[in-house]
């Protein structure tokens, strides 16, 4: 009996020991967090908040790039317009958004003869060297007709009102005041 209780006690003290290093050890860890906060904290903080940001310009950039339905004839070739738009995207835009998307069609030999129509394009802008990647996208982009964007400009040139100068009243003169109705009548 008494050899189980020193062995019982041997093995709960052994046991506490390195339960209170264990414990040390965690407290140790929680006191350096507690100093060194918001420190470990602000990468984390930092990319929480630019992510949204990263994803809106790439969906952004998506659908700048993306040729629509409007840009294809009815062959599914692609128009002046839709030509213009792709030499753009393939010289002009920046070195990683040169993607060309390409609005899917209602059927799938649809689809592949506008990916044809625009392959052409690029090859006839860039004969040699990578190419640019064209993707499918079931994205529409934001468009109206141009005659909607005429009469929109027209109705806003017609109510620009017409530029006015105030009137010069000699070099040092000061401006006339107005002076209000009220403060005239209280002498």
């Amino acid at each position: 009996m008494r050899r189980t209780f020193v062995t019982l006690s041997i093995s709960v003290l052994t046991f506490s020991l390195v339960g209170c290093a264990d414990m040390r050890h965690r407290a140790g860890v929680d006191f350096a967090r507690n100093v060194a906060w918001p420190q470990p904290f602000r990468g984390a903080d930092s990319l929480s908040v630019v992510a949204p940001f990263e994803v809106m310009r790439d969906n952004g950039w998506r659908e700048n790039n993306t040729l629509g339905t409007t840009l294809f004839s009815t062959e599914n070739a692609l128009s002046e317009a839709g030509a213009i738009k792709v030499q753009w995207i393939v010289t002009q835009a920046p070195q990683n958004h040169r993607i060309v998307y390409v609005k899917s069609g209602t059927t799938e030999l649809e689809t592949s003869a506008r990916i044809e129509s625009v392959q052409l394009a690029v090859s006839q802008i860039i004969p040699s060297g990578p190419l640019p990647q064209i993707l499918v996208t079931d994205i529409e982009p934001a468009t109206s007709s141009g005659a909607y964007q005429t009469l929109v400009h027209r109705a806003l040139i017609k109510t620009t009102p017409t530029p006015r100068l105030s009137k010069f009243s000699g070099i040092n003169a000061p401006s006339q005041q107005t002076v209000a109705p009220n403060a005239a009548n209280a002498n």
